[in-house]
């Protein structure tokens, strides 16, 4: 297509001028509309005093920040199961049970750890599991996914195991106290 021609809504037509990449830009060749209104934003913040807001590793490649909310221990678990060797996951599987989660984390773990005790790992390969189990629901399926991409580091299993299980403690804990609330109120006087 000539420089002339229009390819579509997003492009300007006839020549264009390539603007020069500057140390906090993306490379010329890899510069978009989008790219130059993020440094317009940028540069309008830090003249109203604010530190830069840091979409750019030091590559020079657009490196958004993810949208959403943070992960959960779950699912920086079930990440990092689905990443890190077997060995790293079993080591996390002694500590953090199946049943220590709920669903769908529960049935996504118990694959990564029957994987990972026949010594395989990895998302296709517990899709794979989940499938022959027959427990691939949708919410599994989206479950698996999202962890695939949530950002666990093999490296930090048990630091996740260890906050599960404070969290199931403390879940155990209070559901205890209820009860002797609620047992209190409505035992009789000799109890």
């Amino acid at each position: 297509m000539s420089a002339d021609e229009k390819a579509g809504p997003h492009h300007e037509t006839g020549p264009q001028e390539i603007t020069a990449a500057t140390d906090d830009s993306t490379p010329p060749a890899h510069r978009s509309k989008i790219t130059d209104q993020l440094d317009k934003f940028n540069a309008a913040w830090v003249a109203q005093g604010h530190r830069p807001i840091a979409y750019r590793g030091n590559t020079g490649v657009t490196q958004l920040l993810p949208a959403g909310p943070a992960p959960d221990s779950c699912r920086l678990l079930l990440s990092g199961g689905l990443w890190g060797s077997p060995e790293a996951v079993k080591a996390a599987a002694s500590l953090v049970h199946p049943e220590d989660l709920d669903e769908p984390h529960k049935t996504v773990w118990g694959a990564v750890t029957a994987l990972a005790s026949r010594g395989i790992t990895g998302a296709r390969a517990v899709m794979d599991e989940v499938i022959r189990a027959g427990d691939a629901s949708q919410l599994v399926r989206d479950e698996l996914m999202q962890a695939t991409h949530a950002g666990g580091v093999p490296e930090a299993l048990p630091y996740y195991a260890a906050q599960i299980l404070a969290d199931r403690f403390r879940r155990a804990v209070e559901s205890y106290g209820q009860g002797a609330v609620g047992w209190s109120a409505t035992a009789s006087e000799d109890e």
